[in-house]
């Protein structure tokens, strides 16, 4: 991935702020730790339909229907762990697929 691009990404849960911000602090740490430069927004759910078009990926603590016009990844295993490099690997590669989208 190119050095100079930095991702626009939106942590989600139900409140905005405890879950969201937990989130946003394991993925920013895992995605600098694999070079990637990602800015990570927390967002309650509610207000995601005002706020999606703003992101290049949305992040959330629970399942979220396919509504948005931006990829979503659940994010339950960055809360445990279990399975965390999985769905880190998810959103590298979905991270890719946008880059290559604004070639």
């Amino acid at each position: 991935m190119k050095k100079f691009r930095k991702f626009r990404i939106a942590s989600a849960c139900g409140a905005g702020y405890a879950t969201s911000g937990w989130i946003a602090a394991k993925l920013m740490d895992a995605l600098q730790g694999k070079g990637i430069d990602a800015d990570i927004t927390e967002v309650k759910i509610m207000d995601l339909a005002m706020v999606a078009q703003d992101f290049d990926l949305i992040v959330s603590a629970s399942q979220l229907s396919d509504v948005y016009e931006v990829p979503v990844v659940a994010s339950s295993s960055i809360i445990t762990g279990v399975g965390f490099d999985v769905t880190l690997e998810k959103i590298i590669s979905i991270l890719k697929m946008v880059e290559d989208k604004e070639k």
